[in-house]
């Protein structure tokens, strides 16, 4: 399916589509605020359940990346966060079709460690709600994130 047909909001860019084991659950869409990143996705056949919800697991895995993810952008660590505990709280389904985006902060950073909270909308309202810990470790300082983000997103006033 081509990028076009999933119908992202403005500012949204593919994201890793077939790389690692973001290609398994994508396609996954990115928007670069600056000091934020965005992740989103549309909910399809293939994220669905046989209640024909999304899938519980594919909510925790965006909130889990939007969470680490952001964290570098926030903090400008470099190297790839580990998550070491995550919480979540699912307060509403999503249904197939549904546009997804996961919204990030970090709380606090300590010199080993980064607290974050988050929450997913489906179509702008809440679906989820989590907390995280990540770990800035050692020797993953390699990953460099610029290299994934999109332009930055500037919207029309």
């Amino acid at each position: 399916m081509s990028f076009e047909a999933y119908n992202p909001p403005p500012g949204f860019h593919p994201w890793e589509p077939e790389q690692y084991y973001y290609g398994t659950v994508g396609p996954l869409f990115l928007k670069n605020l600056g000091d934020k990143a965005v992740f989103g996705f549309r909910c399809s056949e293939k994220h669905i359940n046989a209640a024909r919800i999304c899938h519980g697991g594919m909510l925790f895995t965006l909130m889990d990346i939007e969470l680490g993810f952001n964290a570098n952008v926030e903090t400008g660590i470099p190297g790839f966060l580990v998550t070491v505990s995550m919480t979540s709280d699912f307060v509403a389904s999503v249904m197939d079709g549904q546009w997804v985006e996961a919204h990030g902060s970090v709380v606090k950073q300590t010199r080993s460690l980064v607290f974050a909270e988050g929450r997913l909308l489906a179509d702008g309202e809440i679906v989820l709600r989590a907390n995280a810990v990540l770990k800035v470790p050692r020797n993953l300082d390699d990953f460099d994130l610029t290299e994934s983000l999109p332009p930055l997103y500037v919207p029309d006033s």
